[in-house]
């Protein structure tokens, strides 16, 4: 049994710099799914048709840093990291919509993308990775 932070949603995995297209005024937190909208830009994904963005991509990514645009327009952010492959807290993904975090169709997209998620119990003073 390996033994971890619970404090961490990343427990081990490979990373990578990104330009995340950020919506005005709205702050992206670790642990946001990211998947490419109709234009290929890297932003939060959702299966939402009420939101802004339309999605081409399943969940292809993790948020590994929150990042905020404060602007009154879009913004493009870059030098952002994200998770490309690697292990994560189950209960620490973020989903845009709600309903998605349990979608098993979203959850195998991000395992056969490479992103393994593992619930974290907590024991006696530590925690464990199951």
């Amino acid at each position: 049994m390996t033994q971890i932070d619970n404090s961490k949603i990343f427990h081990d995995g490979l990373y990578s710099d990104a330009t995340i297209y950020v919506p005005k005024q709205t702050t992206y937190k670790a642990g946001t799914v990211l998947g490419r909208n109709q234009d290929g830009k890297l932003t939060a994904f959702s299966s939402d048709l009420n939101v802004e963005e339309t999605f081409k991509s399943s969940p292809l990514y993790v948020l590994a840093q929150t990042i905020t645009n404060e602007d009154s327009n879009p913004a493009e952010i870059g030098l952002v990291r994200v998770l490309e492959s690697g292990t994560v807290d189950k209960n620490g993904i973020i989903f845009v919509k709600s309903e998605d975090a349990s979608n098993v169709e979203y959850l195998d997209a991000l395992h056969t993308n490479g992103i393994r998620l593992a619930l974290v119990e907590e024991q006696t003073g530590t925690t464990s990775l199951s």
